[in-house]
């Protein structure tokens, strides 16, 4: 191991330095920058050179000012940083700011730019892998009567089409429940479940309206590539890439839609029913049943498989609420307030004329 010697150094030129070092500064050594290697000062650790004779510089405080190395400036800069508490804080502040207006705002903006941007033929082969994925794991072959079904799909394509007909499909719900998918290529599943829960024809026309409205604002894409974007940041925070196995095609069926896209659904679907003279009173009641039948599901769930203690229930409801808070999907109770007051609006501007 080479024994450390005191050492001085001074400017010769522009481009080259002087050092003198050993016990009396008895021996010296031109460099020029080109030599040199610097690394920056870190936390209380001072800055280093290393030259390219495998020999190396430290120092007990700053660069001097006359150093002319290239990237001293902002080496210094930065070991300021690193020294400053204030600024320490300030760069967590922004960083953190940062993240969640990339996450809220960046993201989506970036996501609803590309659905718009992307072709056709893409939008076909993404929704035809998704549809796939519904069919082939989520439900099971339609059991409900063929007449049925060529009556809802002919009042779909005389009322909610509007010249932008999808295609409509029939399945049982299995997982999906009853429910109702739009997906990128222009596909509408619809389950034998929801059919059922519906009590009258128009009912079933608010729903398809609504779905209707997503494939206009093409908001499973949007969700989707939203998903997608997110997983991308994770991946590029942690290294973790295992969830990008879930595919687009999943993505854009698996998470809820928004707070936003169901507001934009749920506002197509109304003025639809407006424009063709359908009480927008039936989509809420359909929304009320389809809520009551969903907490009397839960309830019955939670009557057979009873809390084993008081702390398990509190923590049961504990996270219920973490959910209710963190969750971007309206309330039902919401989207049908919104239902009302859109007629009330409707109703009040008829009484105007």
């Amino acid at each position: 191991m080479s024994k450390p010697y005191p050492a001085q150094i001074s400017a010769q030129s522009e481009s080259e330095v002087l050092i003198r070092y050993g016990e009396q500064l008895e021996l010296q050594r031109h460099y020029q920058y080109t030599d040199m290697k610097l690394i920056g000062a870190l936390g209380q650790l001072h800055p280093v050179i290393e030259l390219s004779d495998d020999a190396r510089i430290e120092f007990h405080s700053a660069l001097p000012e006359w150093f002319n190395y290239s990237t001293k400036k902002v080496q210094h800069s930065i070991w300021k940083f690193e020294r400053s508490p204030g600024l320490i804080l300030f760069s967590v502040i922004f960083v953190i700011t940062f993240a969640i207006s990339l996450v809220k705002w960046g993201v989506p903006a970036t996501s609803h730019y590309l659905a718009f941007q992307l072709p056709e033929n893409t939008l076909k082969k993404l929704g035809d892998e998704a549809e796939n994925y519904v069919l082939n794991n989520w439900t099971a072959p339609s059991q409900l009567a063929q007449t049925q079904k060529d009556q809802i799909t002919k009042q779909y394509l005389n009322t909610v089409a509007e010249n932008k007909p999808a295609k409509l499909v029939f399945r049982k719900g299995d997982q999906l429940g009853a429910n109702a998918v739009a997906l990128p290529n222009n596909t509408i599943i619809i389950t034998d479940e929801l059919i059922k829960l519906a009590h009258t024809n128009q009912e079933i026309l608010g729903v398809l309206a609504h779905e209707q409205g997503h494939l206009v604002y093409r908001h499973s894409l949007q969700q989707g590539l939203t998903s997608l974007g997110l997983s991308i940041l994770y991946i590029a925070m942690t290294g973790d890439n295992s969830d990008l196995f879930t595919s687009l095609p999943a993505a854009m069926i698996g998470a809820n839609y928004s707070r936003k896209f169901e507001s934009e659904a749920d506002l197509y679907a109304l003025q639809l029913m407006d424009r063709k003279h359908i009480e927008v009173s039936h989509f809420a009641n359909f929304l009320q049943r389809l809520s009551d039948t969903t907490e009397e599901g839960i309830d019955k769930k939670n009557q057979a498989n009873p809390p084993t203690s008081q702390e398990e229930s509190s923590a049961n409801k504990l996270s219920t609420a973490v959910l209710d808070a963190l969750s971007s999907h309206p309330a039902t109770e919401e989207r049908i307030r919104m239902v009302h007051d859109f007629e009330k609006k409707q109703k009040g501007a008829q009484n105007n004329l």
